[in-house]
């Protein structure tokens, strides 16, 4: 199993999303708690950064401002400490009368340190203000949820950044698998080329029953001896005199010069055999003839005196390699004339798809968002009206104690209500992000799916809840695969979800099953209920995005778009739906063992 990314985060880019939404936070944030600074520092040693300041009134900070660290600065002690610092006044504090920041009016401040995932300090989320501040449990409790929003982005960028070093890494280890098996191959290939070799030169030239035509010639005065056969070849009476100058007259003129080169080559450095290729005039048609041919006699200086081979007619097959190439030519401009006429219409057909889907999730994330934005909209106007309300009662001196009462409990109402339609919006939209992007924290790891699969069911699915349920695991107990375990038990738990809420509305219960099973590098999980079904009509639409058929009774349809994404982007594996209505659904999904 590979070693985990280590993920070096002292130069890890922040995205400019993330960076907008964090100046929102603290531009919230100053607004809130009516101070002048909120900021996030980030540490570069031997300096610490701004490196965000929310945009209010009487900030001294600005955006990547650097400071030396050891000067007694507030957020060293922060990442120091690795926990919260409260200065309500530093003037009056001894530990802190002499901070760099109170000759810039910043005397009291409140921070916690901001963490990557690998432990490695990021640095602080603070806020400063020119006048004593306490800095109530309300404060600490809003700066914390910020903090632990700010962190969750975090955690996403680094993530995002192992995975990609992560397949970097298997990509390059691919790359010298595949490098060494050529060379594993080369080696063979040589091997074999040079086992032909030695074959050919102990090749018997006087072969004429085999059908090829012998030479013999004698390279100190240019005479040549054609075996009888390899003057019917070249076309020759037996009184006809051959010689050297034959050859050269009769071949054509297109190939001469490349042969004598090659010939003269051979000759200089006599090694192994000579072979050609070349055409051959016999009487009025142009023949293919094969010649091979090596030195067999050599003079005491080294130089060739005598040198035997064959001739081989090969017209024939020279013939059918033009006639096969032509082939080829108009079958290659064929396929790949359908291949680009085939990938122009994948192309729009994705692009449609990709519009279609994008078109349903964004209808379908308005339309969810549109009750909490809308109460947290009408919250914040009638707050605003009260609070306008008050402070006019007390310019005026007709504030009661009853009435600043009423004020506030009306008041904690509202925010109440603010709270839960913005916790509300917030879990729609880590849902729909989880549509989107892949945001598993956990690492690859072997495991047992039998154990983990029980284990979920037993928290899902507890007897003493569901007396009408039963579970039936198919799932081998020494099966060990290398996987997403989190993945799995994501996956699973929406399927169990979408078994509870619509295969048995109607009955209270019935029977599900999952198998799990390995064939060489694939695993098959199918999923099964006996519920009643989903109809042919609404079996095209389970996966989109917001689709469902309890719209208004508290169905967001994400379950199902969820298991989807899951199956794709983190398993990298394959779907599919088999159900009748009144007979149950079935999924199944196959994917790689050990995904890369």
């Amino acid at each position: 199993m590979r070693a985990a990314i280590d993920v070096k985060t002292a130069n890890l880019a922040v995205g400019h999303d993330y960076a907008e939404k964090w100046q929102e936070v603290l531009d919230l944030l100053a607004r809130l708690l009516r101070i002048p600074a909120a900021l996030i520092m980030r540490a570069q040693p031997p300096r610490i950064k701004v490196f965000l300041s929310s945009r209010s009134d009487g900030n001294p900070y600005e955006e990547d401002e650097l400071a030396d660290l050891g000067t007694g600065l507030y957020c060293e002690t922060v990442m120091a400490r690795r926990g919260e610092l409260i200065v309500p006044n530093a003037l009056s504090d001894r530990d802190w009368d002499h901070n760099p920041d109170i000759k810039l009016g910043m005397i009291s401040y409140m921070g916690l340190p901001l963490i990557w995932p690998n432990q490695d300090v990021f640095g602080t989320i603070c806020v400063l203000d020119s006048e004593e501040n306490p800095y109530n449990a309300t404060y600490r409790q809003l700066l914390a949820q910020f903090r632990a929003m700010v962190e969750r982005d975090l955690r996403q960028i680094y993530n995002d950044k192992a995975r990609a070093e992560e397949d970097a890494a298997l990509r390059a280890d691919e790359a010298e698998r595949v490098r060494r098996e050529f060379e594993r191959l080369r080696a063979g290939e040589r091997k074999a080329l040079q086992a032909l070799r030695e074959s050919e030169e102990r090749w018997h030239f006087a072969l004429e029953g085999a059908g090829d035509g012998v030479w013999d010639w004698d390279l100190s005065n240019g005479d040549v001896f054609l075996s009888s056969r390899c003057q019917q070849l070249l076309g020759l009476f037996p009184t006809e005199i051959a010689g050297f100058q034959l050859w050269q007259t009769r071949m054509h003129p297109d190939e001469l010069p490349a042969v004598q080169a090659e010939l003269a080559g051979y000759l200089q450095r006599p090694e192994g055999s000579f072979v050609s290729e070349h055409r051959f005039r016999r009487g009025d048609e142009w023949i293919w003839l094969l010649a091979r041919g090596m030195v067999v006699s050599l003079d005491i200086h080294g130089r060739p005196l005598r040198m035997i081979g064959t001739y081989s007619d090969i017209t024939a097959r020279k013939q059918a390699e033009t006639e096969l190439q032509l082939l080829n030519n108009h079958l290659e401009e064929r396929v790949a004339a359908r291949g680009a006429e085939l990938q122009t219409a994948m192309q729009q057909i994705s692009i449609a798809e990709k519009q279609a889907a994008l078109a349903r999730m964004v209808a379908g994330m308005a339309h969810e968002l549109n009750t909490p934005i809308g109460n947290v909209l009408l919250c914040s106007s009638q707050m605003r009206a009260d609070i306008g309300a008050i402070a006019a009662d007390d310019a005026e001196k007709r504030l009661s104690r009853k009435g600043l009462q009423e004020f506030l409990q009306k008041a904690g109402e509202t925010c109440e209500l603010l709270q839960r339609n913005s916790e509300q919006a917030g879990d729609l939209i880590g849902r729909f992000k989880q549509i989107a992007v892949d945001q598993l924290d956990q690492p690859k790891r072997s495991f047992h799916p039998a154990k983990v699969m029980a284990n979920l069911l037993e928290t899902l699915l507890p007897a003493e809840h569901h007396p009408h349920i039963r579970i039936e695991l198919r799932i081998p107990a020494d099966l060990v695969i290398e996987n997403y375990p989190s993945a799995l038990e994501q996956l699973v738990s929406h399927l169990v979800a979408n078994t509870l809420a619509h295969g048995f509305e109607e009955k209270g219960g019935g029977a599900i099953r999952i198998d799990i099973g390995r064939d060489q590098d694939e695993l098959t999980l199918i999923y099964a209920d006996d519920g009643k079904g989903i109809g042919h009509e609404l079996q095209s639409k389970v996966f989109d995005p917001f689709f469902t058929t309890r719209m208004g009774q508290g169905g967001m349809g994400l379950g199902l778009a969820l298991v989807h994404n899951i199956v794709q982007a983190i398993l990298k594996g394959r779907i599919r739906l088999e159900s009748e209505p009144g007979r149950g659904t079935a999924f199944i999904i196959t994917f790689p063992a050990n995904p890369s």
